[in-house]
């Protein structure tokens, strides 16, 4: 590496000086000044110029890219208009029968239902609103919306935008999760809290952060001999895990790579979007796109036997796969009683649906259907 000249003191110039040589050759007489020869001079001066050139050029440029940056920046409400991936084509084997639909256009791209309490509660990821912004709603059961509902954010910033997987139990509280490129965090809430201040300013009682993660998380609290696991499973088609974590050590670490916080790995099917328990039957439903982005699919799992198999794919481990015609994003899935569920969707309009889940002859399923 070079080393930085000194500056040039005022009225001064650099010269070149020849080694000196036997007999007092390059001596100078006595009050005398050496005069620098003209080549020196003029390369002095083409490096001043060249300086002051470019600290003018770095100056501009500067005030140029702020300006630039900031007429490029969208206004806060503009919002990239969305294109859908492929469609494709699949084999649907299921329907919902005795459907009734219904628009909640304030969920924006809703992401999951739950039922607590006698109550619905959807969420969703409001992506037209400014600052974009996740949200919970409240229904009775005839999806009758009850004018509740909780902006997920935190001191009037957002907090939770995508948020993917509600779940909870007497012993752990609520956990919701939130996905964002890709990328995971589970928080724990108050959930008492949340409701009575329409707001996350004072709900959050833990921050997780699920790096162990491929693809988004969608917690659901599930029990494994006489257990409470955390679990979890992976979007997109490349080795997708579903993870049951021990969820004393996740909060204590606060993070989900940490030594201890793993327990069980399953690979499971592809684009998982949520996750349902049945603690009865001890099923575990996986909530699944048919391709990226678009389908409806039900992967219904015998948790015993993946975990002790390692793979959905194991004897015994798929108790069926209910795969239906629409094309449009499945994001939830919860059953409402004995006989009716409830299906959500990322759609603008019709983005809940209650009906009965029933088997169908298998047929194929062409991009046109809806």
């Amino acid at each position: 590496m070079s080393r930085l000249k000194r500056p040039l003191e005022a009225g001064t110039t650099t010269r070149e000086v020849s080694p000196r040589r036997p007999g007092g050759a390059n001596r100078r007489r006595a009050g005398t000044r050496e005069k620098a020869p003209a080549g020196a001079i003029w390369s002095t001066c083409l490096v001043v110029s060249f300086v002051v050139a470019s600290l003018c050029s770095f100056i501009t440029a500067g005030r140029d890219a702020r300006s630039t940056t900031a007429n490029q920046e969208p206004p806060p409400a503009a919002v990239a208009k969305y294109q859908p991936p492929p469609d494709g084509t699949w084999t649907a084997d299921a329907e919902v029968a005795e459907a009734r639909t219904f628009t909640d256009p304030a969920l924006g791209a809703a992401q999951g239902v739950a039922v607590r309490d006698g109550k619905v509660y959807a969420y969703g990821d409001v992506y037209s609103a400014s600052p974009r912004m996740g949200v919970m709603r409240e229904y009775d059961q005839n999806l009758a919306p009850t004018g509740r509902q909780v902006k997920l954010g935190r001191g009037g910033r957002p907090l939770i935008i995508h948020p993917t997987g509600l779940t909870w139990d007497r012993r752990f509280g609520t956990f919701l999760g939130d996905t964002v490129l890709k990328k995971a965090v589970i928080y724990k809430l108050d959930w008492d809290r949340a409701w009575a201040d329409g707001t996350l300013d004072r709900a959050v009682l833990a921050t997780i952060d699920d790096d162990a993660a491929i693809n988004g998380c969608r917690p659901t609290l599930v029990e494994v001999d006489g257990r409470t696991l955390l679990a979890t499973a992976d979007y997109g088609d490349v080795r997708p895990e579903l993870r049951l974590y021990n969820p004393e050590a996740m909060l204590k670490a606060g993070r989900t790579s940490a030594p201890g916080v793993v327990v069980h790995r399953v690979l499971c099917g592809p684009f998982n979007q949520n996750l349902h328990w049945d603690s009865t039957a001890r099923r575990l439903t996986c909530v699944q796109n048919v391709i990226e982005g678009r389908g409806w699919r039900l992967d219904v799992l015998d948790l015993d036997r993946a975990l002790a198999d390692g793979r959905a794919t194991g004897p015994g481990v798929r108790v069926r796969t209910f795969t239906f015609d629409p094309h449009n994003e499945l994001e939830g899935y919860w059953p409402l009683d004995a006989q009716r569920s409830l299906i959500v969707t990322s759609s603008r309009s019709d983005n809940i649906t209650l009906g009965v889940i029933r088997p169908i002859a298998a047929h194929t399923s062409a991009p046109s259907s809806r």
